[in-house]
């Protein structure tokens, strides 16, 4: 007579860890917004079309970061990037010329080439000088975030090209080794 047998094996491995601190809260930015129309700063036509801004033009918008729901502090930086609208490769060589500066109140935070303001991927630690840190307790801060081309640098190679500026805030929960999400 066969009978069957089984053999069971129950182990487990335990770890413990005084030296971090775990921290669990809500992270929330979605109420954040970008304005919904660009200001003419300088130059001729009335909207941010890539295409059309000519050496010395510069556009604004206000942009608000709000901690919405938030019940933490977290960190916080703005990322930009020019995507191709239509011809290949246009956005990477506006990109050697279109600048950004963004300011909060009077303080400017960032003024420079808008590929220095790439989303790195996750896990990367890119620190792009828009960085700061938003406490629970703050209210909604105002940028005012203006694109403008310079008045010399940018040659007849540069005309007619077209692309999409992209701009978003990622955030991060202030604590070590978290990483940048929307």
């Amino acid at each position: 007579m066969w009978s069957p047998t089984n053999t069971y094996s129950w182990m487990w491995q335990e770890a413990k860890d005084s030296g971090h601190e775990f921290i669990v809260g809500l992270l929330d930015i979605s109420k954040s917004s970008f304005g919904s129309e660009w200001q003419v700063v300088q130059g001729g036509n009335r909207v941010i079309d890539l295409s059309r801004m000519i050496p010395g033009d510069s556009r604004q918008i206000r942009a608000t970061l709000s901690n919405g729901a938030s019940d933490l502090d977290f960190f916080y930086k703005v990322v930009a990037r020019v995507k191709d609208s239509t011809k290949p490769g246009a956005a990477q060589k506006l990109e050697e010329v279109l600048r950004i500066r963004i300011e909060e109140g009077k303080d400017k935070i960032y003024d420079g080439l808008v590929r220095e303001l790439h989303q790195e991927q996750p896990g990367l630690v890119h620190v792009n000088g828009t960085d700061n840190v938003f406490h629970e307790e703050e209210t909604d801060k105002v940028f005012w975030i203006t694109v403008y081309l310079p008045e010399e640098g940018v040659d007849h190679t540069f005309q007619s090209l077209g692309g999409e500026l992209e701009l978003r805030f990622l955030a991060k929960q202030a604590t070590e080794d978290a990483i940048y999400a929307e």
